[in-house]
């Protein structure tokens, strides 16, 4: 009676470690939290509730988004340019730099699966396990996430960047998906971050995965 008593105890003292020590390792890997330098910008880590392809929660009690200096000051100045555009809207960050243990759960639930496209084989690490990659979306001035077709970690052709014009023709798209997807696009773009054509969510610099491997470190742990 007394360990079924204490196991929930034990499991969130492990749980709470686990994420004070992603704290940690990310700022020791020379990742800054995002929010530092963009104060406005929200945060919600999918990966940290079970609302994500995977159904688990795969972050413990971290609510914070790391990412690479470079990219964290490159989003930053794309708030400021969405603010000044549309007073109030802001990015939502979905997923941010990620351990190269969580990639390894991750790939192992797609492992053998068409979905297996979708996710980095975690040995060399993706772009998100260099800190370089960033999942995201726009929130109105109300907080409501803007329509861009499909839910984020959606595996499937709606997530699929391109063909907006005649999904909207055939009512697979409101008019305002591609606006949406545009505006993301232009304020991202400028600050030369490209989005993944199959994922309208997931952005990241200009850079071969060669080069990336030459000036980052993997996220290993």
């Amino acid at each position: 009676m007394l360990l079924r008593l204490l196991f929930p105890l034990l499991l969130l003292w492990s749980t709470s470690l686990s994420a004070q020590g992603f704290d940690s390792l990310m700022r020791a890997h020379g990742m800054v939290e995002v929010t530092q330098l963009a104060p406005h910008i929200r945060v919600e880590l999918k990966y940290a509730t079970r609302d994500n392809f995977i159904g688990e929660n795969l972050y413990g009690t971290l609510k914070k988004a790391y990412l690479h200096p470079n990219l964290a000051r490159a989003l930053a100045r794309a708030q400021r340019a969405l603010e000044a555009e549309l007073p109030g809207y802001r990015f939502l960050i979905y997923d941010a730099a990620r351990p190269q243990s969580v990639q390894r759960r991750m790939y192992q639930a797609v492992a053998g699966t068409p979905k297996k496209i979708y996710v980095a084989a975690p040995e060399r690490g993706g772009r998100h396990n260099y800190g370089v990659a960033v999942d995201l979306t726009i929130i109105d001035d109300k907080g409501k996430p803007l329509d861009m077709g499909s839910p984020f970690d959606h595996f499937g052709e709606e997530a699929h960047l391109g063909n907006e014009e005649a999904r909207v023709r055939a009512g697979i798209f409101s008019e305002e998906v591609p606006r949406n997807r545009a505006l993301m696009r232009r304020l991202l773009g400028a600050e030369g971050l490209r989005p993944y054509d199959k994922e309208w969510w997931h952005y990241q610099e200009r850079m071969p995965m060669s080069e990336v491997r030459k000036r980052y470190r993997l996220l290993a742990f």
